[in-house]
């Protein structure tokens, strides 16, 4: 080795070891903590990494990661028979994160993923929890995966590196001399695609503030809202540039007739801290971007509606001096109870506060019963372990949480619409659970003036190659409504409540970047 690689390789080492200095891997979850997976189709790890980030990752970084040179790191992916390496823009980390985590959490330990990301370990906890549960999604684990480092190929590696080279170029010889598309390309295309006309008209020459308006010919339009398909999920409002709804796919969704479109927010990251000071960091720019975002959005005539997941579980040191706070424990985390004046206050100040910060702002959608853990009835039926919530009906905690919420939002904006989603709520429907009850409970209890809003097909009855069965949650072949929807929407319109249909249209919201 000269005395360059040799330089080189204790920079990328020292580069990588600052990042597990700086990231506290302790914070971190690990689950069950397996073996990870075999790549057996490689010669051995090295070359499975350098193959699943070759496109999506700096030649320095993976080198940094490695503690190599980036000439060997390349020397690596064109032994496989791979396209010349072109550096990626800095866009596809800040939109393809979860892509890049996804393909190395088998592959690195979290010191390892911590460098290849250039985060540190706080931000890694943030997305693993808060982003669409994504640490549910990767299986509520970490596989133990050992330090991986470089090591020069040896016979059998090379003899199956030469193999691979020649399966691959048989087959993409000819795409690998044209030109690639970017990635996230699609989303460039929709910034420069307002039309030339004014951007507040149809192609027939109606103002959206007609078309997408919330009245029609004197009567109230239905809600017709939907999720970006090139949005971030995580902390949209910190990084505007990263812009879920351009112009161009604004203009088109308002051409089609939707009015209304949603964004995941963490509340404790978009109020200021109130009564928990540790709360509010950067609100003040989430604040301004929203504002920005829901102007622009008006134009179209396009309501934006906040998706409420509240009150989002902390820490256990969250609660030192403050247990008489503290609910339902899961692993290290513990609910904010809504037993409690203190929590239900926050809540609703929280929400006044943005609702009146952001005039215009549509509305919000609640869901109470999710994979985040929330109030002490989120994951339970029973609130076992917390002294307040155990001892009164989950149906009256449930109720409570969405009064709450909704009082925040009517404080601030009265015209602003909340939506009460019955997803994870027992049913008799679709479950022989002994608290069946509980919906028709929770829906009697719920503030006038809400939406209650179900997925149209669940319960549906089906048949598929001659098994009968019912669709869980959602399907794209099997169009409602279903049981599980009619009764909740029955009961609902009892109370004198309003009713949205959720459904499926092309693919799914948990899948719409397809």
């Amino acid at each position: 080795m000269t005395f360059r690689e040799r330089w080189l390789m204790t920079g990328a080492l020292l580069l990588a070891l600052t990042g597990v200095c700086a990231g506290e891997v302790h914070i971190l979850p690990t689950g069950s903590s397996p073996a990870p997976i075999e790549f057996k189709r490689f010669p051995d790890r090295l070359h499975a990494f350098v193959w699943r980030n070759w496109e999506m990752v700096s030649l320095e970084r993976m080198a940094a990661v490695l503690g190599t040179t980036p000439e060997k790191v390349r020397a690596v992916g064109e032994s496989m028979g791979l396209p010349p390496h072109r550096t990626p823009p800095a866009e596809y980390q800040q939109r393809g994160y979860i892509t890049i985590i996804r393909r190395n959490w088998h592959l690195l330990p979290y010191e390892q993923l911590l460098t290849l990301l250039g985060w540190d370990a706080e931000k890694l906890a943030f997305t693993l929890r808060e982003d669409d549960f994504l640490w549910v999604k990767l299986g509520n684990l970490k596989p133990a995966c050992p330090t991986l480092r470089y090591t020069e190929p040896n016979e059998a590696a090379t003899k199956r590196c030469a193999q691979i080279k020649a399966v691959v170029t048989s087959h993409f010889a000819d795409q690998f001399a044209t030109p690639p598309v970017p990635r996230f390309d699609f989303v460039r295309n929709l910034v420069r695609s307002v039309p030339v006309r004014a951007y507040h008209e149809t192609p027939d020459g109606v103002t959206t503030n007609t078309f997408g308006a919330t009245r029609e010919g004197g009567q109230q339009r239905r809600i017709r809202f939907l999720y970006s398909y090139c949005g971030l999920f995580g902390d949209p409002l910190l990084t505007p540039e990263l812009d879920p709804y351009p112009d161009g796919l604004l203009r088109r969704l308002s051409d089609l007739g939707v009015n209304g479109v949603w964004l995941h927010v963490v509340l404790r990251q978009l109020a200021p801290g109130g009564a928990f000071p540790e709360f509010g960091t950067d609100h003040e720019q989430r604040i301004e971007n929203l504002r920005r975002l829901v102007d622009r959005t008006k134009r179209y005539g396009i309501d934006i509606y906040l998706y409420m997941n509240e009150p989002r579980a902390m820490e256990a040191s969250f609660f030192q001096n403050r247990g008489e706070i503290k609910g339902v424990q899961e692993g290290s985390f513990h609910t904010l109870c809504t037993s409690t004046p203190q929590v239900r206050r926050w809540l609703t100040d929280s929400l006044t506060c943005v609702f009146r910060q952001v005039p215009g702002l549509g509305g919000v959608f609640t869901i109470t019963a999710s994979e985040n853990l929330t109030h002490c009835y989120s994951h339970s039926r029973t609130a076992a372990g917390c002294p307040r919530c155990s001892k009164r009906p989950g149906p009256e905690v449930i109720a409570e949480v969405n009064k709450a919420i909704a009082a925040g939002v009517w404080a601030g904006s009265p015209e602003a619409k909340v939506i009460v989603w019955d997803w994870g709520w027992p049913d008799a429907t679709n479950t022989k659970d002994d608290k069946a009850g509980w919906t028709e409970q929770i829906i009697n209890a719920l503030p006038q003036n809400v939406y209650l809003m179900s997925v149209s097909e669940w319960s549906k009855p089906i048949v598929r190659g001659g098994v009968a069965s019912t669709v869980g949650e959602y399907s794209l072949s099997a169009v409602g409504p279903g049981p599980r929807a009619t009764k909740h929407w029955a009961l609902a319109k009892q109370s004198g409540l309003k009713t949205i249909a959720k459904i499926q249209a092309n693919c799914s919201w948990e899948l719409s970047a397809v």
